[in-house]
C-alpha cells in the first residue's frame, strides 16, 4: 500500500541541522551507530569501488526494525532523540545508546542524493524514500515535503533495517574501507555480540591504523593462546589488552606494561588488542566476570604476552625516536651552536635523553623543551658534573655510579631551573609592559635577547641597526633605498624553516593601526630588493590593536600581536613544561 508521510519538526532542528560531519566515513558511522542502538547483532556494509556503474552504499542490519507507526511518529520526528523517547539503554541487549540527537538519518544525505530505508518488524515491511533534491526544492521546509512510504506483508521472523544510499556525490571520494574500519574498530572492536563486515570482511583489532602483530603463545600441557594487537599511530580510548575466552570478553582492558618505568605512558596508551585463550575457561569466576587471581595458567600466559608486547613496543619506540630526532635535527643543531664546540657532544647526548622523557608531545612543545634544555646547559654547574663523571670513569665504581646518577638528576633539575628563570623574566617583562612610560628601545632590547618569547624557533639576522648598515654588513650588497639610517625599532630574523620574519616593535602604550601595518609593509618592500625570492612574514607588536581590526579578516602574512598575548602564550608553555617535569 503506497502512501506518503511527512517529517515532524522539533524546535531544535535549525540548530542541529547546522552540524556537519568531517568526512564521509564519519557520516557512514552514524548509520552504523543507529544499527547498534537497534540491538543488531550483525551489520553488513557494502561500499562501491571507483569503477562501479551507478554506485550505491548499502548498510543492512538484523536489529529490531520499525513498524509503520514507529517510522511516522519516531523516525521522522527530527531532533526528537531516541534517548528522550526510549531512554539511554537499549531494550533487548541493554546497550548504552550512541545516537542522541535524532538527526542521524541525515548522515546518509551527506553522501547521496537519495536514501531508501527498508525496515522489517512484526510481519510488515515498511519502505520510505528521502530525496535531498525534493527537500531543497521546498527550501528545506521539511513539513511540506511528502515522503513516499509503502507497507507490505513479509515473513513474521524477519527483523532489521536496510539503508541504501543512491546517487552518490561525484564530487566526493567514495568511503574508504580502511578508514571506515579504523573508525568502527575504536567503538566496536571489543563487542562480543555486534559483528560488522565491510565488503564481506569482518573487522577486527588488526584493522587499526598502526603496526599490527599476531603472536602465538605456546603454553604447558599443549595449551595455547593468541595475542592480537596493534600499536596505533596515536593514543586510543580503552587502550590495553582484553582477555577473550570462547568469544566472550572477560573483564576490562588491562595495561600489561603498567609496571614498566622505561616505556612512556603515551606509548603504552597506543597498545590496543586482545589475548585469546579458550583454555582459561576453567579458571574464570562463576559470573565469567574475571580470571581467578591465583590461576597459574593466567599468570603464565600474561607473562609471555607482556614480554612479546615489550619487544614490539621497544621496536616502535626506537623507530619513533629516530624519526623524531631527524624531524627536529635542524632545531637541535641550531640550539647546540650556542654552546662551545667541546660541550656540544655531551649536550647532544643529554638532550636526547630529555627528549625521550617527552615522547609523543606536540611539535610546539618539543621545540620548547629543546630551547629550554640547551639554554640551561650553558650554565657552568652542568659541566662540573660532566667533569666529575670524566674524572671517576677509571676510578672507584661506586663513585662513578654516583656521578652518573647525579648527571641524570641534573638534566631534569637544570631544565626546571631554566624554565623557572624564564617565568621570572616574564614577570619582569609584564611590569615593563604595564608601565606606560616604557619606551620602544627598552622593550626591543628585551625581545632581541630572548627570541624564545616569539616562539622556540626564531633567530636574529639583524636588530636595532640602520637599513644601510644591515644590508651591507649581512648581505655584502650596496643599499639603494631611501631609509639608510632609520628604523631602530625593527628586528629581522628567520625561523628554522628558513621563513623570514620582520618584527616591528612599538611602545607598550601604543595602539596598532593600519598606519603601523602600512609602515612595516613599506619596509618589507625595501627588503624585497635583496630577498626577492623569499616570503617575508610581518609581526606587529604593541600594547593594543585598534578595535576595528579583526584577526579573522586579516592578510596571512601580517600578524597584529599584543605584548600581553605574547607573554601569555610563553607563560603557558613554561607552566606546562614545569608540570611535566614534576611528574618525571
Amino acid at each position: 500500500m503506497n502512501k506518503s508521510a511527512h517529517f515532524k519538526i522539533d524546535p531544535k532542528l535549525a540548530e542541529l541541522l547546522g552540524e556537519t560531519y568531517r568526512s564521509i566515513e564519519e557520516a557512514s558511522k552514524e548509520l552504523i551507530d543507529n544499527s547498534y542502538d537497534a540491538d543488531s547483532e550483525n551489520v553488513d556494509i557494502i561500499l562501491p569501488d571507483d569503477l562501479t556503474v551507478n554506485p550505491t552504499i548499502t548498510i543492512k542490519d538484523n536489529g529490531s526494525g520499525m513498524k509503520e507507526k514507529e517510522v511516522r511518529n519516531e523516525y521522522l520526528n527530527i531532533a526528537n532523540s531516541r534517548t528522550s523517547r526510549k531512554g539511554s539503554i537499549s531494550y533487548l541487549k541493554k546497550r548504552k545508546v550512541k545516537g542522541r540527537k535524532g538527526i542521524g538519518k541525515f548522515a546518509g544525505l551527506m553522501v547521496a542524493t537519495q536514501m531508501k530505508v527498508e525496515t522489517f518488524a512484526a510481519g510488515k515491511k515498511t519502505i520510505i524514500v528521502i530525496n535531498k533534491d525534493e527537500l531543497a526544492k521546498a527550501g528545506y521546509d521539511l513539513e511540506k515535503v511528502p515522503l513516499p512510504i509503502s507497507v507490505e506483508d513479509c515473513d513474521e521472523n524477519l527483523h532489521g533495517t536496510t539503508i541504501t544510499l543512491e546517487g552518490l556525490n561525484q564530487n566526493l571520494n567514495y568511503p574508504n574501507p580502511d578508514r571506515l574500519k579504523e573508525l568502527l574498530i575504536r567503538d566496536y572492536g571489543r563487542e562480543t555480540d555486534f559483528s560488522i563486515t565491510i565488503n564481506g570482511e569482518n573487522i577486527g583489532v588488526l584493522d587499526l591504523q598502526g603496526k599490527s602483530y599476531s603472536e602465538r603463545i605456546e603454553l604447558p600441557d599443549g595449551k595455547m593462546a593468541t595475542l592480537n594487537y596493534t600499536i596505533t599511530e596515536k593514543p586510543v580510548k580503552q587502550a590495553g589488552i582484553v582477555v577473550r575466552v570462547n568469544n566472550k570478553i572477560i573483564g576490562r582492558p588491562q595495561n600489561f606494561l603498567v609496571e614498566d618505568e622505561i616505556i612512556p605512558k603515551k606509548l603504552q596508551n597506543r597498545v590496543y588488542g586482545e589475548l585469546i585463550c579458550d583454555d582459561l575457561e576453567e579458571d574464570l569466576t562463576a559470573d565469567f566476570g574475571a580470571v581467578i587471581d591465583n590461576s597459574k595458567l593466567y599468570q603464565k600466559v600474561t607473562t609471555e604476552a607482556t614480554e612479546k608486547l615489550k619487544s614490539s613496543v621497544d621496536e616502535v619506540f626506537v623507530t619513533d625516536m629516530k624519526m623524531a630526532r631527524a624531524r627536529y635535527q635542524r632545531k637541535i643543531n641550531k640550539e647546540l651552536e650556542k654552546l662551545p664546540e667541546y660541550k656540544q657532544p655531551f649536550a647532544k647526548k643529554a638532550l636526547y635523553k630529555v627528549l625521550e622523557k617527552f615522547y609523543g608531545e606536540t611539535e610546539d612543545r618539543i621545540n620548547t623543551v629543546i630551547s629550554v634544555t640547551v639554554s640551561a646547559m650553558e650554565k657552568d654547574h652542568y659541566w662540573d658534573i660532566i667533569q666529575n663523571i670524566q674524572d671517576t670513569r677509571d676510578g672507584d665504581i661506586e663513585k662513578f655510579a654516583d656521578a652518573l646518577s647525579e648527571f641524570g638528576l641534573l638534566e631534569m633539575s637544570i631544565v626546571t631551573s631554566q624554565a623557572l628563570n624564564r617565568l621570572r623574566f616574564l614577570d619582569e617583562l609584564n611590569i615593563l609592559v604595564d608601565n606606560p612610560k616604557t619606551l620602544e628601545k627598552t622593550i626591543h632590547k628585551a625581545f632581541e635577547n630572548n627570541t624564545w618569547l616569539l616562539g622556540d624557533d626564531y633567530s636574529v639576522i639583524f636588530s636595532d641597526t640602520g637599513m644601510k648598515q644591515a644590508i651591507e654588513k649581512m648581505l655584502h650588497k650596496k643599499y639603494k633605498g631611501d631609509n639608510p639610517d632609520k628604523r631602530p625599532d625593527l628586528l629581522f630574523g628567520r625561523n628554522l624553516s628558513r621563513q623570514l620574519c620582520l618584527i616591528e616593535f612599538k611602545r607598550p602604550s601604543f595602539t596598532l593601526t593600519r598606519d603601523t601595518e602600512k609602515q612595516a609593509i613599506e619596509y618589507r618592500d625595501d627588503l624585497n630588493t635583496y630577498y626577492h625570492n623569499q616570503k617575508i612574514e610581518i609581526i606587529l607588536l604593541g600594547g593594543r590593536v585598534k578595535e576595528n581590526i579583526s584577526s579573522h579578516n586579516e592578510r596571512e602574512d601580517v600578524q597584529f600581536r599584543t605584548y600581553i598575548d605574547i607573554i601569555g602564550v610563553a607563560r603557558q608553555k613554561l607552566i606546562w613544561l614545569i608540570d611535566e617535569l614534576k611528574r618525571q
